[in-house]
């Protein structure tokens, strides 16, 4: 059994490499690119760094036999999924985000001597894109990777305390 486990260790391994390697070719090639040679502007630049952040999620997806051919694709997707989506769990998180929010842009506004309204634009670009932005950014994409992926082989290793700590400093 100690030989199945090293194979699990190397591929766990393997994937955090790789992900470090595949960020970085990304940062420099795509994201430097942009911002170097196409002079991009700020938004395609966040843009940009959000699509990077999904890395780890595309590694899984691209690379899957090499990380763990024991097991399709498709199954461990379901098997990630497979939990039912507490509504009102979700419900409350998005109320808190954006009551965060809110408060923040109060806070904001009481500062400058601004009204709150006057740092809100509706406007046909805006408001799209900040939905795009909000959806993509932070840890949305990267997830299936980190959390999917990673998290279910240090669970497997080391338990669930100290899968915490060493998934954090990866």
């Amino acid at each position: 059994m100690k030989g199945t486990d090293d194979m699990k260790t190397n591929y766990l391994k393997r994937y955090i490499i790789s992900s470090y390697i595949l960020v970085w070719m990304l940062i420099i090639f795509v994201a430097g690119s942009a911002s170097l040679v196409f002079h991009a502007p700020p938004v395609i630049m966040w843009v940009i760094r959000n699509l990077i952040a999904w890395s780890p999620t595309y590694l899984i997806l691209i690379g899957w036999k090499y990380f763990r051919p024991d097991e399709t694709r498709t199954a461990f997707i379901k098997r990630c999924f497979s939990e039912k989506v507490k509504p009102l769990l979700l419900l409350f998180s998005f109320t808190l985000t954006f009551g965060i929010s809110v408060l923040a842009l109060f806070l904001f506004s009481i500062m400058t001597g601004k009204p709150m309204l006057s740092y809100i634009n509706l406007g046909t670009i805006s408001l799209p894109l900040s939905i795009f932005l909000s959806l993509t950014s932070g840890p949305t994409g990267e997830e299936l990777g980190w959390r999917g992926f990673m998290r279910e082989e240090f669970n497997r290793k080391y338990g669930f305390l100290k899968s915490s700590v060493y998934q954090g400093l990866v």
